[in-house]
């Protein structure tokens, strides 16, 4: 048995034990849990395509044909102390920086005196998207996966803080406003070779408005990440550049500035639309991430996807794509430098990190019951800047075709 084999076993028997003392057990507290067993085959052996960042490696060039990348176990207890406050702990186990090791994904308290006010603080999910913070549970959403070239840019899927959401009547409708603020404790992955970028003590703040009336959803929302560390790859260069001579100075003054990721910001910008009436569902996501720093391109995304329920039936089809925003970022140091610097300087512009693809998807869900459902999805992808691709060999023309089948349940 493999190690993460083990670990999803471990997971899955503690959900066991908990849902038969949830069974016994009238104080309170609710046991529920989630999970995917997803398989996704590519048509090409000549890159690696992933569901998100925190992954190193994927589907293609690793296996082309892979259980791991869309399935994941999922446990959540929650807690009633008495009208107004509350808690709940969730636990999930996925395909991520640590591969299948179970991470505590939610840990907060709430206290929610009426239908206007809402405090929680604790681990809390990043729903900087209108469903970024149910990503991993995909029982609840009508794809195999939501829309990589838009969900996939995130690096934060949780942060440890407080956030508080105030609900006011309005125009026939509710409108909602949301503030956080806290520190991100995740790692991404920056190369196959399994080097992480820290984000621990990142500081997240931001928030949302958003509007829901009859069958409409609008959302706005604004998030701001204060990087609190290096990016590894950069390490070494930058400690060359500062030991410099003297008479360079300026220019390693100038250059760290371009590199360093300390205190570097990353801007969230969003806009989202839902249409949820009877059978009919569209959504309609564009986001925009702008970066202080030289080493990410600034880039929106946007997706848009429909759904039409008939029976147990729902197909669907989505269009999505990520695309650079604005001049593309370079290390820009003084032509006079040394040969060995203009070298050092022409390495370190490969790594920068661009995005560019684009992803039409159709599929259809069926579903077997009130806890359960089978997603089968057939996903065209067109990369041209491999910001979600891991392991592109040379030569690869950026197209490729994924057929996944996916069984969600809950409990």
């Amino acid at each position: 048995m493999s190690d993460w084999s083990f670990k999803l076993s471990i997971l899955a028997l503690c959900i066991l034990s908990a849902q038969n003392t949830h069974a016994a057990d009238d104080n309170g507290y609710s046991v529920t849990g989630f999970g995917t067993l997803g398989v996704v085959h590519s048509d090409t052996r000549q890159a690696d395509f992933v569901r998100d960042l925190s992954q190193n490696s994927g589907v293609g060039y690793t296996r082309q044909t892979d259980a791991s990348i869309d399935s994941n176990l999922g446990l959540q207890i929650n807690r009633s102390f008495s009208d107004s406050i509350d808690a709940a702990v969730q636990v999930v186990s996925r395909k991520g920086t640590d591969d299948f090791l179970p991470e505590i994904t939610w840990a907060y308290a709430q206290y929610n005196p009426d239908d206007r006010f809402q405090l929680r603080a604790g681990r809390l999910g990043f729903d900087v998207y209108m469903l970024a913070d149910s990503r991993n549970i995909g029982y609840s959403y009508t794809w195999v996966r939501p829309p990589v070239d838009f969900f996939g840019r995130l690096i934060v899927s949780y942060f440890d803080g407080a956030d508080t959401v105030f609900s006011y009547p309005a125009g026939g409708g509710i409108l909602k406003a949301k503030l956080f603020y806290g520190l991100a404790r995740e790692k991404i992955n920056v190369s196959t070779q399994r080097q992480f970028f820290p984000l621990n003590r990142s500081k997240l703040s931001g928030g949302h408005l958003e509007y829901q009336q009859r069958n409409w959803t609008f959302r706005v929302g604004y998030t701001e990440l204060k990087l609190a560390n290096e990016y590894p790859p950069f390490i070494p260069v930058l400690a060359s550049i500062q030991s410099l001579p003297v008479s360079a100075n300026s220019v390693a003054a100038s250059v760290t500035d371009q590199l360093s990721t300390i205190d570097k910001k990353l801007k969230y910008t969003s806009i989202g639309a839902v249409y949820d009436q009877g059978p009919l569902q569209a959504q309609f996501m564009l986001g925009r991430i702008e970066s202080d720093s030289v080493l990410l391109q600034n880039s929106d995304a946007a997706y848009l996807t429909m759904s039409y329920r008939i029976k147990k039936w729902t197909p669907y089809a989505t269009a999505s794509a990520s695309r650079q925003q604005g001049n593309e970022k370079r290390v820009i140091a003084d032509p006079a430098l040394s040969p060995e610097l203009k070298y050092l300087f022409t390495q370190v512009n490969k790594q920068i990190i661009q995005n560019g693809q684009q992803t039409f998807t159709a599929g259809i869900r069926y579903d077997l019951g009130e806890n359960a459902n089978i997603k089968v999805q057939l996903d065209h992808i067109r990369s041209q800047k491999h910001f979600l691709i891991r392991n592109a060999q040379p030569g690869w023309d950026g197209h490729a075709n994924l057929l996944s089948v996916a069984y969600n349940f809950v409990f």
